[in-house]
């Protein structure tokens, strides 16, 4: 069975991949952007903590719909979901200290495609690609307004709003099955 370190371990090796690769597209979608892309602006001071307070409660919802799989031996899942479901939006950071950006650049697909590539080939773990797309289809889910889908390849905005269920569905069943794998790994592994 996978001891508890080894899953602190995956934990926190997905939470530094993950915050890596945020400030690394953020930092190409600045340098990548057209100027008229670079639109993206800070949200007022008082709408942060609400914001936030939305992305870690449904992150902790997430992580609690992996654990009824993971058991409960799984208390880094409950903490990593909503870490990452929060995460997510250190890509607002230039926006913050004044400088143009544009809107969102790592709530793009090419930014999952990639987060997905570096953690199988570093934790080698299904389960733990599938927390990252429970996190961050549930973080798009939250969020409202504009996101260019294919930053930094393409600053094209699309409207979020119509795609928000979908969002939200994929971020719960993908949170379900990371905890289904786990749970049937270690069954497999105990009976060997």
């Amino acid at each position: 069975m996978r001891s508890e370190s080894t899953l602190g371990r995956a934990v926190l090796v997905s939470v530094v991949i993950y915050a890596a690769l945020i400030i690394v597209f953020t930092l190409v979608g600045m340098a990548a952007a057209p100027a008229e892309a670079q639109v993206g602006a800070a949200r007022p001071a008082s709408a942060i903590p609400v914001h936030l307070g939305e992305l870690v409660g449904f992150g902790f919802l997430l992580g609690g719909l992996s654990v009824v799989f993971y058991g409960r031996k799984a208390l880094p899942i409950i903490i990593a979901t909503p870490l990452l479901v929060a995460l997510l939006d250190l890509d607002h950071l230039p926006a913050y200290i004044g400088l143009a950006q544009p809107i969102r650049p790592a709530h793009s697909f090419v930014f999952i495609m990639v987060a997905l590539v570096c953690t199988a080939i570093v934790l080698r773990r299904l389960d733990f690609e599938l927390i990252l797309v429970s996190s961050f289809t549930g973080h798009l889910g939250i969020d409202q307004g504009l996101f260019a889908p294919f930053s930094p390849l393409s600053f094209d905005y699309v409207q979020l709003d119509p795609y928000r269920i979908p969002l939200l569905l994929c971020s719960i069943v993908s949170a379900l099955l990371a905890g289904y794998l786990w749970r049937r790994e270690n069954g497999r592994r105990a009976s060997q």
